[in-house]
């Protein structure tokens, strides 16, 4: 790329990107025609350039880069959006990742030039009028910034809240924080006021259970209510929240609030107002109109549920189960449904193996605990013969197991720890096979929590699904055999894998199932056999929903 020269004089001097509005444009239109795709990386690569070359840039060159934002601005949301709504390999995820960050990093160091202008120059009132919206897409780039770290369950560094607060208290202390500002054509107006208030709201929901677009739609929640709230002194209303903005730490609930200059204070009451109104309309079968184009998105009733509860004007108490510190101990791991599948029948096949081996006592004692325990469904046992060898799928080699660090424990679940580093495959929802230390079955778990307590450490909060899962199949409701085609791991006894689960719903045991994701349909009839017996059963309700698997309700209509 030619290196930039705005300084040189003389009518023959050729116009440069960055003079004025029009050569931004003429430059944007040209890069975009040559370049395609591409342009993205070169609005980089100019504003990098110019950040390091460029020493007194003027008003032109500020307005040609208001133009260039703007210009820029609907390939940068696609690349967003096309970054959330697909699964990228570790590779290109971090390439796609590291080119949105650079976009709205070079942009961030332009405009932050701008802040330490003249006052008695002949631009300085021009500037002056600029400021709220040059103010503006700097806390809008860094609150970008800030989601791609929780996207990633991580905390923002101390020196990011030192300069989002800074930047705030130099808009409040110019009084230019309330001023309207239009970012881009297509957004709304809003203030420096409200872009500060939405990253705050967000940054409160970082207790590692939101999934990357429940983040991004509670972001742009916050920014549609966010005009509902106001930053104030008024230490003795009834506030939700508190920031420090003279320093860099993020906000916190309003406990015992110092009565210091540079804190502030909010309450969230008419915001909640807002989410229960919606949540009001959804219970009615209906979708707010303000929310039609996030439902479309996949955002549910049940964010907002979660939204109304973390956002409350006064904390919610939970009576959560207590955890315990673990020591020296690691936690066995089989990933993904398939390999789930695999773990618990070749730990049945293995109970089995050794019944046979002992005398008739013992193999009836084996018997009897290998019984199917269906709540509310009396059935004698049916007594098939085992399968042909031929119809088991056989461990070629013993699948590859994760050993994982255990922090903690409680009733309902464990905490663990692991490296960050070939881990990125762990996400919320996922099932695991898991086995503690001293234990041989495998019992099904779910992630419910991911954060990055350190860059290259990952802390989960596993929930167990059941202790006691049993391997199963599926087949049509007239008992044909599954589709050959599908992967030999979907396969299991002519049927696709499934398997049962008793779960407590209510302080009500319930019989559950879990089957690949694509099998699904409410109340869908199948046949379903484990442990030597069959039932026909209906699909009800799902319960958990993952990548490839599901866990639904099953309602037992008869034995076969």
């Amino acid at each position: 790329m030619a290196k930039l020269d705005f300084f040189s004089f003389g009518s023959k001097r050729q116009a440069q990107p960055l003079d004025d509005v029009k050569s931004a444009g003429e430059w944007f239109a040209a890069t975009v025609r040559d370049a395609g795709t591409a342009s993205h990386d070169k609005i980089s690569a100019l504003l990098s350039q110019f950040n390091a070359e460029i020493e007194h840039p003027g008003i032109s060159t500020l307005e040609a880069i208001i133009e260039l934002d703007r210009l820029g601005r609907p390939q940068h949301e696609q690349l967003c959006a096309q970054y959330l709504s697909s699964k990228l390999p570790p590779a290109l995820e971090v390439q796609q990742r590291t080119q949105l960050l650079a976009y709205g990093r070079q942009f961030v160091a332009a405009f932050q030039r701008f802040m330490s202008f003249d006052p008695g120059s002949d631009e300085a009132p021009r500037i002056r009028q600029l400021l709220p919206q040059v103010i503006g897409k700097m806390l809008f780039y860094l609150s970008e910034y800030a989601l791609w770290q929780y996207y990633r369950h991580a905390s923002l560094e101390e020196v990011m809240w030192s300069n989002v607060n800074q930047l705030f208290r130099y808009a409040e202390e110019h009084g230019i924080d309330v001023v309207p500002v239009q970012l881009f054509p297509d957004h709304p107006p809003t203030t420096v006021h409200d872009l500060y208030l939405a990253l705050l709201m967000t940054s409160l929901l970082v207790s590692g259970n939101l999934s990357a677009r429940q983040i991004r739609a509670s972001y742009q929640l916050a920014l549609m209510l966010s005009n509902r709230m106001t930053l104030s002194q008024d230490f003795l209303g009834d506030n939700s929240f508190m920031i420090d903005i003279q320093h860099a730490l993020p906000p916190c609930r309003a406990h015992n609030v110092p009565q210091l200059k540079g804190v502030r204070v909010w309450s969230t009451a008419e915001l909640v107002d807002q989410l229960n109104i919606w949540l009001a309309v959804c219970d009615s079968g209906k979708t707010p109109s303000e929310l039609r184009q996030l439902f479309s998105q996949g955002v549910d009733i049940g964010l907002l549920r979660f939204l109304v509860r973390e956002w409350a004007v006064r904390p919610f108490r939970f009576a959560r189960a207590e955890r315990v510190p673990v020591a020296s101990q690691q936690l066995e791991v089989g990933r993904q449904f398939v390999l789930a599948h695999r773990l618990v029948r070749e730990h049945e096949e293995q109970q089995t193996q050794s019944a046979r081996s002992m005398d008739g006592s013992a193999s009836t004692t084996a018997d009897e605990a290998a019984e199917i325990r269906i709540y509310g469904f009396v059935s004698s046992r049916r007594r098939d013969k085992p399968a042909a060898p031929d119809m088991l799928l056989k461990a070629v080699a013993q699948p590859e197991l994760l050993l994982w660090d255990v922090e903690n424990q409680s009733d309902s679940g464990l905490g663990v720890s692991l490296p960050a580093q070939g881990a990125e495959w762990v996400a919320l929802g996922t099932l695991l096979a898991t086995r503690e230390a001293g234990q041989q079955a495998w019992a099904l778990s779910i992630v419910r929590r991911i954060k990055r307590v350190e860059k290259d450490r990952l802390y989960l909060g596993l929930q167990r699904l059941t202790q006691r899962p049993v391997a199963a199949c599926i087949k049509h409701e007239s008992g044909r055999n599954a589709d050959p085609t599908l992967p030999p791991g979907m396969l299991w006894n002519q049927g696709e894998i499934a398997l049962f689960a008793s779960s407590v719903l209510d302080g009500v045991k319930r019989n559950t199932l879990i089957i690949p994701l694509f099998s699904y349909a409410s109340g869908k009839k199948l046949q379903m056999f484990a442990k030597n017996k069959g039932f026909l059963i209906a699909l009800g309700r799902v319960l958990e929903k993952g990548l490839d698997w599901c866990q639904v309700e099953i309602e037992l209509i008869k034995p076969l």
